[in-house]
Order: C-alpha cells, then sequence, then structure tokens
C-alpha cells in the first residue's frame, strides 16, 4: 500500500471562526501567476499533505506564530490547487503549528546530541523542516516520499541546500527496497509526523520494526491516537481529512504495545497534544475544549506526540 504525509489533528471546536488566508490560498489570483503554478494531482492520503502546509502558513501569518515557518506561504503561492476544498479554522492550523514545532524541537535536540547522525524525514511531503531546523556538516539528511509527492516537492522547494548532506528520495516507505539503501552508519533519527495513523497496522509495527532491526542506535518520532478518536475522526465527513477521501487506519491505546515491537525500542517521552506545553497559545475556545478534553480518560489521551528509542545489536523479532 502506497501512503504518504500528515495527521491533521481530530478534535475540533464549534467556536472556531474562519479562517484568514492569504490571496492564493482563498480562491484568488496570488502574486505568482495561476499559468506559472505547478499543478496539484494528489488525492486521498498524499493529498492531505497540504492540509499541513495551510496550517503553517496560516501560524506563519499571525501575529504572534507557533512554529513561524518562513516558507510554508511561498510554497502555498507557488501550487495550482483550491483551498477551499480543504476546511481549515483557527484551532486546527494552531494544532498543527503546535505538532510541528514539537518536531522541530525535538529533532533539534537530537542533533545537539548526535553532532554525527542521519536524518530521515518519512513523509516529508512539502515540508520545509530541513531548513527550519539547524543541522551541521556531519548530518545526513534525507527527505523521502511517494515518487508523485516528490515530483511535486522538486516544483516548489529546493532540491538541494548548499554545504549540506541532503537527499530527496522517491519511495514507498511500506517497501523495504529503500530501507536497503540507507547507509547505517550513525545514529539516526526518523521522524514521522502525521504519517503512522494512515497505514495498516501491520504496515506502521513492520516499518517500526525494520528501522530498528536496520539501523544500531537512534530515535523515532511519531503520533499516535488512540481507537476512539480514529473511529470519530474517520466519522467527521466535514473535517479537511474527509475531504481527501482518506482514512485512518491505525491506533494505539497502550504506548507499551508499541514496545512489543521489537525488544530495542523503548519510550523515551510521550506528550498528550490536549495537554502539550505550548496548547495555551491556541484560540481562548479552544483552550477551554481542551482542559474540558483533560477529564475524560479516553479523550485525554486521544493524540500524543512520543518518542522511541533503541540501541545495543540489531536483532530481528518473530513478527506480531
Amino acid at each position: 500500500m502506497s501512503v504518504s504525509v500528515s495527521l491533521s489533528p481530530t478534535m475540533s471546536t464549534t467556536a472556531d471562526a474562519s479562517l484568514s488566508l492569504p490571496p492564493v490560498m482563498d480562491g484568488q489570483l496570488g502574486r505568482q501567476a495561476l499559468s506559472e503554478r505547478a499543478k496539484v494531482n494528489l488525492t486521498g492520503v498524499t493529498e492531505t499533505l497540504l492540509i499541513p502546509l495551510l496550517g503553517r502558513a496560516a501560524d506563519a501569518g499571525n501575529a504572534r506564530p507557533i512554529v513561524g515557518d518562513p516558507y510554508a506561504k511561498g510554497v502555498v503561492e507557488k501550487l495550482d490547487y483550491d483551498f477551499a476544498k480543504l476546511p481549515i479554522p483557527p484551532s486546527h492550523a494552531g494544532a498543527v503549528a503546535l505538532r510541528t514545532r514539537f518536531y522541530d524541537r525535538w529533532a533539534s535536540a537530537f542533533l545537539a546530541a548526535h553532532p554525527h547522525a542521519t536524518v530521515l524525514h518519512l513523509a516529508c511531503g512539502l515540508d520545509s523542516r530541513n531548513q527550519r531546523v539547524q543541522w551541521g556538516p556531519n548530518v545526513r539528511w534525507i527527505d523521502i516520499d511517494l515518487p508523485e509527492v516528490v515530483e511535486l516537492r522538486r516544483r516548489v522547494l529546493p532540491t538541494s541546500l548548499p554545504g549540506q548532506d541532503y537527499q530527496l528520495v522517491a519511495a514507498d516507505i511500506t517497501d523495504d527496497a529503500w530501507l536497503k539503501e540507507i547507509p547505517t552508519d550513525r545514529p539516526v533519527l526518523v521522524v514521522m509526523e502525521g504519517l503512522l495513523s494512515y497505514l495498516l497496522p501491520e504496515d506502521s509495527t513492520g516499518l517500526l520494526r525494520r528501522l530498528v532491526e536496520t539501523f544500531k542506535e537512534g530515535e523515532l518520532h511519531f503520533d499516535s491516537m488512540n481507537a476512539k478518536v480514529l473511529s470519530a475522526g474517520n466519522k467527521q465527513t466535514k473535517a479537511a481529512v474527509s475531504q481527501t477521501g482518506a482514512k485512518f487506519q491505525w491506533a494505539v491505546d497502550d504506548l507499551k504495545d508499541i514496545e512489543k515491537i521489537h525488544p530495542r525500542l523503548r519510550l523515551i517521552e510521550a506528550v498528550r497534544y490536549v495537554e502539550a506545553p505550548g496548547v495555551e497559545e491556541l484560540p481562548l475556545m479552544t483552550r477551554v475544549a481542551y482542559y474540558m478534553l483533560t477529564w475524560v480518560p479516553s479523550l485525554r489521551d486521544s493524540v500524543r506526540f512520543v518518542r522511541f528509542g533503541f540501541s545495543g545489536d540489531t536483532t530481528k523479532v518473530d513478527s506480531v
């Protein structure tokens, strides 16, 4: 199965107003002529990569941005796409920015501790993380996504970064072939923001297992949703994800189950989205709604940002 990026948080509030978007995003002609823009021919899960892109672009336009992505708006203006198709209320734009900031900061912390490292950004979509995060000359950064996504990315984002070891790879991450081509001489950071919940359960667990078996040391950064929210998210017919036809497929209620995928996997950190540092920067009614969710156990753990680490000899285990 071929899959790509990006999970839009499934919680929403009825108090959200319409999102203020740059002209090119609300259907009007932007600074770049329509004929010069890159046509977006993505469907299903791959089309969801536009959701976090829109969220980061909207956040960057705020007086007090959460992540302040300096590149997202420029990417949006290069795309030929009807962005009115994707309803992104302010709370979701803020949620995207908050999640993105977590992964940027976690990546920065890993690279500060491991100046000789490999970064694998799986399902990179149209994210400019490789430009937002500072990384040194002894870091190898590899962005990976499906061929149709990589083709679009090449038209709107740099394909090389002067003085840095950067590669853009077109591959299906559920296939083993791409992983066999990655050097294993350094600790690895694997960033999978908004990816695994779209995969079939056996594909998610299989990917995590293969990563641990391939590399000697590293961290896996990703987000997970529980079964209750997965089911609810797939029923939200008016949500942006639903407009693309994509479905969430992998849920995790107990993070200890992830450690069972491979004996070398250990949970380092888990942050509940509704309690995450930074939610105080979201709109007032969104903060009130999230506070109420913290009192409901099944909703308090609805979406979590997680870091898993592994080290020691690579060992294959039987499938679960």
